[in-house]
This record gives C-alpha cells, structure tokens and sequence, in this order.
C-alpha cells in the first residue's frame, strides 16, 4: 500500500477506532447493547387492528404475511390483549387461497380463520383470474368491489397496514 495513502486515512482510522472505543465504554462493554422498548402496554385497554396484505405469487412471502398474522395473534393472546386481524389478498397473491392439490397452506389459513382472523379474497382480482367463489377455502370471505377499498377503509378505521 502506498505510504502517502497510510498517512492521508490515518486519522480518519485513529477517529473510527476512538469512536468503537467510546461505544464499548458507555455500553457497559458491550459495544451492541440495546434499548428494549415495550409497545404492549399501549393496546392493554385497546384493540391491536391490522390489515395484513398478500399481493405476490410467492409462496415465501404467503408464509412471512401468515407468520405475522399468527404472531399477533400469540403475542396479544399470551398477554390478554384484544385483536383483529385481516388478512387480504388480491393479484398473485390471491393463489394462497385457492383450493388445489397442493394445500400447503391449507392448515394454517384454517387455524388463523379459527382464531378469528378474517380472510379476505379481491372480487375484481377474481374476476380477472377467472376465479369462482367454490374455488376458495370454505372461510375466505370476498370483497366487493376489490381489496383496495377495503385497505383503505380498515385504514380509515385505524387499522395498521403491513405489506411484507
């Protein structure tokens, strides 16, 4: 390496090095410590509402949105915490809720269902993909006229939106 260069970042390494040093001694010496913060106490005398949406033909992101939905419903449950939960697919990502051969999800979009999370199937994305209403899980419901409405007012309802 080139002295000129050792010497010119020199102070920018003595800096970053003094920095660390720092990080390690307000820390406790622990240079990843890190403030919990709790977000439960809020929702002890409310109702936790979320609008979750499924909109790819991705199998990986059908179980992170489905993931989520099961989280809360644990988290809220385990700590006597009301909740409402929808899960809302339309475009791609309306296959999740298809009856087919492969019912990979099948166990888990009942179990949610059973818990009371509302499953929610576009009508236009239906009507798009040729999709009839006896080709869904007998506990998907459908919104009409499609699920962007339907986001925007569980929105204006105070519902949180996720996308994952």
């Amino acid at each position: 390496m080139n002295n000129h260069l050792i010497k010119k970042s020199l102070p920018y390494f003595t800096g970053a090095l003094i920095l660390f040093a720092l990080v390690l001694i307000y820390s406790g010496g622990n240079a990843y410590a890190y403030k919990k913060i709790q977000a439960l106490p809020y929702f002890k005398n409310k109702t936790m509402k979320v609008v979750i949406q499924i909109t790819q033909d991705s199998p990986a992101r059908w179980k992170l949105a489905l993931g989520n939905a099961s989280k809360v419903i644990q988290i809220m449950s385990a700590h006597g915490i009301r909740y409402k939960v929808d899960v809302v697919a339309y475009g791609p990502g309306l296959k999740v809720f298809i009856k087919k051969d492969d019912k990979k999800f099948y166990p888990l979009l009942q179990s949610l269902s059973t818990y009371g999370v509302n499953l929610v199937a576009c009508h236009m994305t239906m009507l798009a993909m040729h999709i009839h209403e006896k080709q869904l899980f007998p506990f998907v419901n459908v919104v009409y006229p499609g699920a962007v409405a339907y986001i925007i007012k569980k929105e204006m309802q105070g519902y949180a939106y996720v996308k994952p």
